[in-house]
């Protein structure tokens, strides 16, 4: 009957590993970021124009302005990304319809970074770190890269 009962505790305990390990998240790789996700963002930023009847004089280009924007950011899966841009500034007043491109990468603890690149530069002009939440359906980040910039966004999978 002992013996029984310890093989039945035994095989209990082998179960419950198993599921335990299935229930797990897999580690994170570019391949959970992939398709298309709607971004909202929001924070400040040096104006790279200034509107007319903001007169240059009083607010030169290049001074701290508010923004807020949409994004569409698509994921290739692979590392590479297309984004278009809807962006509204305080000061320069919006720009639609930018389209941009850039590589990112993801770590196993799904924090990862991703770079906005101008074609014929050879630097990125936007640095973005950010962390994957609801295994793949969200992501949420900052703006490292301009310094001057300080912005949050939060990217939602749209399909």
């Amino acid at each position: 009957m002992k013996r029984i009962l310890i093989s039945q505790m035994a095989a209990l305990l082998m179960f419950a590993a198993g599921l335990y390990g299935q229930l797990q998240e897999p580690p994170c790789s570019t391949q959970t970021l992939r398709g298309s996700y709607g971004v909202m963002v929001t924070g400040t930023a040096p104006a790279s124009s200034v509107l007319p009847k903001f007169s240059s004089v009083l607010y030169p280009v290049g001074t701290i302005e508010q923004f807020v924007g949409v994004v569409v950011h698509t994921f290739d899966g692979d590392g590479t990304f297309t984004q278009t841009d809807y962006i509204k500034g305080s000061l320069s007043g919006a720009v639609l319809n930018r389209p941009g491109a850039g590589t990112y990468s993801v770590n196993r603890d799904c924090s990862g970074t991703y770079s906005i690149f101008i074609p014929g530069l050879s630097f990125p002009v936007v640095v973005v770190r950010f962390v994957i939440v609801d295994g793949g359906r969200e992501f949420r980040g900052i703006v490292v890269t301009p310094e001057e910039a300080i912005a949050t966004f939060n990217g939602r999978k749209m399909h």
